[in-house]
């Protein structure tokens, strides 16, 4: 038994699929029943239920289930321990962030950190909010930069900053030419919206329902690029940060509008830490040009 076989067994019980377990684990599936019934041949117990088509755990399925994702964390963890130990010394810093913050909001502080400290090797990787979650916490990752930061007792946030939110539209929208709409003026429009499991989609929503606005969600993106190419292309309008459409405004192929007394509607974005983790030096030099500091 070792950890590939227990993250096989994990994936099992979280898809109830030989066949997506397989393929999650790049195996075949008799190779994972195979080790489904080896384990259970070495403890003597049933842990995979699979009748009348269902694939569940059983009860001993369960426990087993527990501590199995307990050690796959802990060995993870270990690992990347063991990785930041390593990267401190050689002066390596690896940073995760979302890709409507990397491309606009957080560029020029990844340019000046590359010009100011090029002793560092800066590893920037653009991708989702939850796969920078789980990188920083196992320490796969230094830090995280992400939009509505979401507590976690493992995570510490620091606060970075304040995007304002604005209605993007075609420039074939009939609210084109208008410098500012109240929440009212998108009641019943078609709306491009992030995917649900995004935090800016349920951050936006609050909004939208404290003012006792309803949209019609026609589409739902997890990548903010294809948001706008979809409003470009009459979809829908949207509500995203400002800075993410000023170039697309400015070439035509985008519009935008400020949202009347709209002080509150902001998007929140922050920087992301393991808790308790001791910074390498990398690390605070890359924090203190976020926070507009001299390094």
């Amino acid at each position: 038994m070792n950890i590939d076989v227990l993250r096989t067994f994990c994936n099992l019980v979280d898809t109830g699929s030989f066949s997506k377990a397989a393929e999650m684990n790049y195996i075949s599936q008799s190779a994972v029943s195979q080790q489904l019934a080896k384990m259970e041949r070495e403890l003597s117990v049933q842990l995979i239920s699979r009748g009348s088509g269902l694939v569940a755990p059983t009860e001993s399925g369960k426990t087993f289930y527990g501590g199995a994702r307990d050690i796959i964390r802990r060995y993870e963890q270990l690992i990347g321990e063991v990785r930041s130990a390593a990267d401190a010394i050689r002066g390596v810093l690896r940073v995760g962030t979302i890709y409507s913050v990397g491309f606009y909001l957080l560029d020029p502080f990844v340019r000046k950190f590359m010009k100011s400290h090029s002793e560092v090797k800066l590893h920037m990787e653009y991708t989702q909010g939850s796969r920078i979650y789980a990188a920083v916490i196992s320490g796969e990752m230094d830090l995280g930069v992400v939009a509505c930061p979401e507590k976690h007792r493992s995570i510490e946030m620091i606060p970075l900053a304040d995007e304002e939110l604005v209605v993007a539209f075609s420039p074939k929208h009939r609210l084109f030419g208008k410098q500012t709409v109240s929440p009212a003026d998108l009641c019943g429009e078609k709306f491009v919206a992030f995917r649900q499991d995004i935090p800016t989609r349920r951050h936006i929503d609050k909004f939208l329902k404290k003012f006792g606005v309803e949209v019609d969600v026609v589409i739902e993106f997890d990548n903010i690029e294809l948001i706008k190419r979809a409003i470009s292309v009459e979809a829908g309008l949207s509500i995203l940060p400002r800075d993410n459409v000023k170039r697309e405004a400015g070439y035509g192929e985008l519009a935008y509008a400020r949202i009347k007394d709209g002080g509150e509607w902001v998007r929140p974005v922050g920087v992301i830490r393991r808790r308790g983790k001791t910074p390498s030096q990398a690390e605070r030099m890359f924090l203190s040009i976020l926070r507009g500091k001299k390094s």
